[in-house]
């Protein structure tokens, strides 16, 4: 079973008792960790990574929430105890928070909002700046866009492809990204990598509300892989989620009083794409 699940946690503003209802449901660790965050945005996203994995558990593997031991191996991947066909992986940026999982199989995701660099630098000095990213393929391919806004869009496609790539791999910035190269001329991405076996992978992209972009990678080692159908993301709600958890855990604590007190986010330079 594959999943592609979405939570706008840009949108969600929780109330008290919603913020109690999740921490109920997530590890001591976890409620700590999550208010050592400097702003609310970073606190949000933190938790509905949290709630997606309780729920994505659920429903593939009938876990309850209490059950729920999630780890990350030595490349930094996160994985469940005790699941071993079950693979999964988080990204979040801008509103969303993305989980991709499947069985027999592993996956990467990534997402990003299309942002246009600081009015004091251009489209096209950001890219040449960031140029030791791609191939010279690829900086071609992003330069041949007709205009600043198709520029920069190709430019955080193939960086989710990269990241979604790597993501799956474990490998992370480890390695040259440069050498990830993607081709996307065609109806689907296509990936050259030394060593890659290109049956074995399934790449898609997908758009997503308020400029957003997203990417996943897919593989089956020693198998052709077959994706019949690119779903589009499912995008949960706060209620869809809660219904299928379980609270199980006490709170330590005045946590409103420490999630309300911060700045929501970080002032950017960073301009919107109109």
């Amino acid at each position: 079973m594959i999943n592609r699940l979405a939570f706008n946690h840009g949108l969600w503003d929780p109330t008290g008792k919603q913020l109690l209802d999740v921490f109920r449901c997530i590890s001591l660790a976890d409620q700590s960790n999550s208010l050592k965050y400097a702003y609310r945005r970073d606190v949000k996203s933190f938790l509905a990574a949290r709630l997606l994995v309780l729920y994505v558990t659920k429903h593939c593997l009938s876990l309850d929430s209490a059950l729920v031991n999630a780890q990350r191996d030595t490349d930094g991947r996160p994985y469940i105890i005790n699941s071993f066909n079950f693979d999964f992986n988080l990204t979040h940026n801008g509103d969303f928070t993305l989980l991709t999982s499947c069985q027999n199989m592993r996956t990467g995701v990534d997402v990003m909002r299309i942002e246009l660099p600081p009015a004091t630098m251009s489209v096209d000095g950001f890219i040449h700046k960031m140029r030791y990213l791609f191939s010279s393929s690829e900086f071609y391919w992003i330069n041949a866009g007709i205009d600043e806004k198709s520029k920069i869009r190709r430019f955080f496609r193939l960086w989710c492809l990269k990241e979604a790539f790597v993501k799956n791999t474990g490998t992370g910035l480890r390695i040259d990204v440069s050498s990830v190269e993607f081709d996307l001329t065609g109806d689907q991405p296509t990936c050259s990598f030394p060593g890659l076996v290109s049956e074995e992978w399934s790449f898609e992209e997908h758009s997503l509300p308020s400029n957003h972009v997203a990417a996943i990678a897919w593989r089956k080692y020693g198998f052709p892989i077959s994706i019949f159908c690119k779903e589009p993301f499912q995008e949960v709600s706060f209620e869809q989620i809660m219904s299928s958890v379980k609270p199980w855990n006490e709170v330590i604590g005045d946590i409103w009083s420490s999630y309300a007190s911060k700045e929501l986010c970080p002032s950017s330079s960073r301009r919107l794409l109109s």
